[in-house]
């Protein structure tokens, strides 16, 4: 009895850890029937029937926790349940976190203007200006220290001063203390705060207006020093201006009248004027050369001399050039062929050609003309039967005018074969395979390509083997494109034989030869080789298997899984869930809505001001309102309102001293009833300037320029206006110079309407001064004080500063120049070109050049000629073999023969030698395997020792068959017959003869069949003399197939009596003892029967449980 409790106790407890429940599913008749159904309890859903297995349901998903009780989420760890609700989702949580949002467990995201504090994890408003001397309250919102006022353009703390800083320039850089700006000082002995400017070099001459700018005296101007100078009103050219309208002059210079200095030369200026101190001008026609005036020719005297300004006189063996006037030319008695006269009586080879006499030059091929000759210069002409390489523009090579195919032209109209190729015609050379091509054909050397149908066998490289296109599945190719099935197979197409399977496969494949294969998704049926049958692995709850993997729903029920059904409530469950079809419950927290059989409707109990109720004691707030406490919502301003506070969603109301900004809801701003002028009203009552501005009165602002206005008045911050006479200095914003309207060229103006000239400079007149260069500038003029320009076609010589020297831009090589542009040669030297001038050999430089005068040097690839001075012969490094050096690098070839490499020339056997190679001109010799043809003096044919049955010798030792003929051995050739010869052989190409006992069928030529002399009634002929019957049941005799009984078949072999008489006794035994078993059988089945109906009754009468309708008691009431 114990044991029984404990048992049930541990029943009870199970189902009651697995929140199972009983419910009853019939009635309780006479105390006798009582029948329970186990199924989830209330708010929880089955996820396993067998073992019956339950989980709770929570409406929310609990995220970052799990569903523990029927809408209870138990939280992770750093996650709490939203708004403290067990039945809400579990959010993550942050220690702190004020004016932010905890996006994840400890990771707490400020909001915008806002940064996250490490030490309290709360989020500080930041400030863009940082709030010097201040406090951060808001984001971009500073509360100043006592003593300063917030700038609200800048939001930066400032500090405040009684006194007017700005005004005294300067500037309040504590409360209560001005500073003095950069480049001032305190004025000494001042009663109030004031500043004064300072010029660091002092102002001697001038008074200091502000920093670092002085104002100079009357008659004195400011210099580059930016002291103040002396003005003398006509300057003092080649002096010094000392004191107001006083010059000095300098030495070498003598005083003319009151402010003129001039130069003085003691030696005087021969056809020239005297510029500066002992330094000549020259006059027009004339320039400085060695301190003396001599005369210019322009255009200079090209091999001639100046005599006078642009007059040339020619120097011995020259003459005037026609139409020139000062070009001289070289005369040659005798003229220059191909050349020019670079000197009197020597001519020079143009480019390209080389000397072949003293009047006379020859055109130069500098790389050679093989097998040609040299027409021009690097141009080459081709020998008869020759032609130019192409690509090359000095080799020639010789012309086959047929062409060679897969060979070359030795010679003209002569051809060779390649390597691996032999002489098939007098153009064309045919490859050669050394084994042979079985099923194939010779396609280049040692190289062989199947016939149609055929392709090389894996492996070798000369048999061919027959091809089926789609390949042979399950069989093997016969022939070409000919395929037959393996044993078990049948076939299926051309290239396909398909396994047999002869009972067929119910729901799957014939895998294998009487083997079958279930489809996806099947299973064999238990017993059974060709019948599969559908699986659902995880079985169907609420239905039934339809197909493999695929569940069908009982009524009233869908699909929940692959292989669950779960009841339907048609109009849904809002707020619930479906317990059985068409039946709705509530979730917790939720209740049916009046009049409603499938909505459950929230409960909060203490009401929702301003809101509604979203969930179980959980109020959302109505549109413009935010949450105040949990049944309270108050109203909400998502801009916020500036100096204000919110009264109903998106309305302000202003603090006292503010009010509303013009076309702003949310801003409120700061009232000054007397106005702000050049300023803005900061707070109630009180006024902030704006910047460049500074304080006046409490309602006025005034503008402040920080570094003065030097002739002129502050009108706006940082801009100056100019008093009358004055004008704006050009890059300056606060410095007024004054106005003088003609301009002050070389000078500047020192006062309205009047200039002064800048050092180094002289009056030339009211608005003008010019540059004064003390020593003069010979042919150039002086650009500034003390600096010379040349005139056009002039530089300056290197190492003076006012001497010009005649410029010749493309240089004088071996010469000099004489003039502007024009150059004179050297002795021993000719003019070239303008700018070049060459030394001239009189005997000239054949194949070389003159490197100086009377020295030649040769060309690239040339050397000088034993005993020579002026003749270069070419130079070959690596010999030229049979032949000679025709040019540098370059041999030329004796006659017959040709060009083998740049220094070898080898024999030509103008014919060619076929199989052999030319040892001497017109000389062949065979190679190694080949013999010289009878009657032939270029030709070697191979050589087979064993000779080529069927065939022919195609290379040295090896044969190549006829066609129709494949290699059976190295020297022998058997016929081939491509569709094979069935039950025969092949005597020759596609002709075959028929084994013993076989014919040809009729209408093939290549099919055997077997032959039966008496012929095979109601059969065929398998073999020679054999028949088969055509039906299985058949029985033959002799050439005789007819159907018969056993016995009766076995009547007709009398010479077997004995063993027919034993064959019947046997079948008689056998189907007594088949009767026996059979007996005896049904026997044993009838025992059991009975033995399992009396088992049966025993067991109804014990349990109350009855299997036979006829024996359930009368007390018992059936469904």
């Amino acid at each position: 009895m114990l044991i029984s409790k404990i048992i049930i106790f541990s029943l009870i407890s199970g189902l009651a850890a697995q929140k199972i429940c009983t419910f009853p599913t019939a009635k309780i008749i006479n105390g006798k029937l009582k029948v329970h159904r186990v199924s989830c309890c209330e708010g929880y859903k089955q996820v396993c029937a067998d073992p019956l297995e339950c989980v709770p349901i929570c409406k929310v998903s609990c995220r970052s926790g799990t569903c523990t009780e029927p809408n209870v989420c138990t939280c992770n760890k750093g996650y709490v349940n939203f708004n403290n609700d067990r039945s809400n989702r579990c959010d993550p949580f942050c220690k702190g976190c004020d004016k932010g949002t905890c996006q994840s467990r400890g990771r707490c995201v400020c909001s915008n203007g806002h940064q996250l504090d490490k030490k309290t994890n709360n989020c500080i408003p930041q400030c863009a200006s940082g709030c010097p001397n201040g406090k951060c309250i808001k984001p971009n919102k500073c509360a100043c220290n006592k003593g300063y006022t917030l700038k609200d353009t800048t939001q930066v703390c400032v500090p405040t001063c009684n006194d007017n800083c700005e005004r005294a320039f300067g500037f309040c850089a504590a409360p209560n203390r001005c500073q003095c700006n950069k480049g001032y000082v305190p004025k000494p002995n001042s009663k109030s705060f004031a500043c004064q400017p300072v010029c660091e070099s002092g102002c001697e001459n001038g008074v200091c207006r502000a920093p670092g700018i002085c104002e100079c005296n009357t008659f004195y101007r400011e210099d580059a020093d930016k002291n103040c100078a002396p003005i003398c009103d006509k300057g003092c050219p080649n002096g010094k201006c000392t004191a107001p309208n006083v010059c000095t002059c300098m030495a070498g210079y003598t005083k003319v009248g009151n402010n003129a200095c001039v130069a003085v030369c003691t030696a005087g200026c021969k056809n020239g004027v005297c510029v500066a101190p002992n330094v000549c001008s020259c006059d027009a026609g004339y320039a400085k050369r060695e301190g003396v005036c001599t005369p210019v020719c322009k255009d200079g005297c090209e091999n001639g001399l100046c005599v006078s300004p642009e007059k040339c006189s020619c120097n011995n063996g020259f003459e005037m050039e026609s139409g020139s006037e000062n070009r001289c030319v070289p005369v040659c008695t005798g003229g220059c062929k191909n050349g020019f006269c670079a000197s009197p009586g020597k001519c020079s080879c143009n480019k390209g050609y080389s000397k072949a006499s003293n009047s006379t030059c020859s055109p130069v091929c500098t790389n050679g003309c093989e097998n040609g000759f040299c027409a021009s210069p690097e141009k080459c002409s081709c020998n008869n039967g020759f032609e130019m390489e192409s690509g090359s523009g000095n080799r020639c090579v010789p012309v086959c005018t047929g062409g060679c195919k897969n060979g070359f032209c030795a010679s003209p109209g002569k051809c060779s074969c390649n390597k691996g190729y032999s002489k098939a015609s007098n153009s064309t050379c045919s490859p050669v395979c050394t084994n042979g091509c079985e099923n194939g054909f010779c396609a280049s050397p040692e190289k062989c390509s199947c016939n149609n149908g055929f392709e090389m066998e894996s492996g070798s490289e000369n048999r061919c083997v027959p091809v089926c296109t789609g390949g042979c599945k399950n069989g093997f190719c016969a022939s070409p494109g000919k395929c037959s099935c393996n044993k078990g197979y049948s076939k299926e197409s051309n290239s396909t034989c398909s396994p047999v399977c002869t009972k067929g496969c119910e729901n799957g494949f014939c895998a294998s030869p009487e083997k079958c294969s279930c489809n996806n998704g099947f299973e064999m049926e238990s017993g059974s080789e060709n019948r599969c049958v559908p699986v659902c692995r995880g079985g169907c709850k609420n239905g039934f298997c339809a197909s493999p993997g695929k569940c069908s729903c009982n009524k009233g029920y869908s699909k929940e899984s692959n292989s669950t059904c779960s009841p339907v409530c048609t109009k849904g469950c809002e707020n619930g869930f479906c317990v059985s079809p068409e039946k709705c419950l509530c979730n917790n927290g939720f209740e049916m809505e009046s009049g409603s059989e499938n909505r459950c409707v929230p409960v909060c109990r203490g009401g929702c001001k301003n809101g509604f109720c979203a969930s179980p004691g959980k109020c959302s707030c109505n549109k413009g309102y935010s949450k105040e406490s949990n049944s309270t919502c108050s109203s909400v301003c998502t801009k916020g309102c500036e100096n204000g506070f919110c009264v109903s969603p998106e309305k302000c109301l202003c603090n006292n001293g503010f009010e509303m900004e013009s076309g702003s809801e949310n801003r409120c701003v700061p009232v000054c009833r007397g106005g702000c002028k050049n300023g803005f009203c900061a707070s109630p009552g009180k006024c902030s300037c704006n910047k460049g501005y500074s304080k006046e009165s409490n309602s006025t602002c005034s503008p402040v320029c920080t570094k003065g206005c030097e002739n002129g008045f502050c009108v706006s911050p940082e801009k100056c206006l100019c008093n009358n006479g004055f004008e704006m200095e050009s890059g300056s914003e606060n410095r007024c110079v004054p106005v003088c309207r003609g301009g002050c060229k070389n000078g500047f103006c020192a006062s309205p309407g009047k200039c002064s000239c800048n050092k180094g400079y002289s009056k030339e007149s009211n608005s003008t001064c010019s540059p004064v260069c003390t020593n003069g500038c010979e042919n150039g003029f002086c650009a500034s004080p003390e600096k010379c320009s040349c005139n056009n076609g002039f530089e300056m010589e290197s190492g003076s500063e006012n001497r010009c020297v005649p410029v010749c831009r493309g240089g004088c090589k071996n010469g000099f120049c004489a003039s502007p542009g024009k150059c004179s040669c050297n002795k021993g030297y000719s003019k070239e070109s303008n700018s070049t001038c060459s030394p001239v050999c009189t005997n000239g430089c054949e194949n070389g050049f003159c490197a100086s005068p009377e020295k030649c040097s040769c060309n690239n690839g040339f050397e000088m000629e034993s005993g020579s001075e002026n003749r270069c012969v070419p130079v070959c490094r690596g010999g030229c073999k049979n032949g000679f050096c025709a040019s540098p690098g370059k041999c030329s070839c004796n006659k017959g023969y040709s060009k083998e490499s740049n220094s070898t020339c080898s024999p030509v056997c103008t014919k060619g030698c076929e199989n052999g190679f030319c040892v001497s001109p017109e000389k062949c010799l065979c190679d190694n395997g080949f013999e010289m043809e009878s009657g032939s003096e270029n030709r070697c044919v191979p050589v087979c020792r064993g000779g080529c049955k069927n065939g022919f010798c195609a290379s040295p030792g090896n044969c190549s068959c006829n066609k129709g003929y494949s290699k059976e051995s190295n020297s022998t050739c058997s016929p081939v017959c491509t569709k094979g010869c069935e039950n025969g052989l092949c005597v020759s190409p596609e002709k075959c003869l028929c084994n013993n006992g076989f014919e040809m069928e009729s209408g093939s030529e290549n099919r055997c069949v077997p032959v039966c002399t008496g012929g095979c009634e109601n059969g065929f002929c398998v073999s020679p003399g054999a028949c088969s019957c055509n039906d299985e049941e058949m029985w033959i005799y002799a050439y005789f197939c007819q159907f018969m009984d056993l016995f009766g078949a076995l009547e007709l072999f009398p010479h077997e009596g004995n063993t027919i008489e034993h064959l019947k006794w046997l079948f008689i035994i056998t189907g007594i003892i088949a009767f026996l078993l059979a007996v005896v059988i049904a026997i044993m089945m009838m025992c059991i029967f009975t033995k399992r109906n009396l088992y049966v009754d025993k067991n109804e009468g014990k349990f109350d449980v009855y299997i036979s309708r006829n024996k359930v008691p009368s007390n018992v009431v059936l469904n």
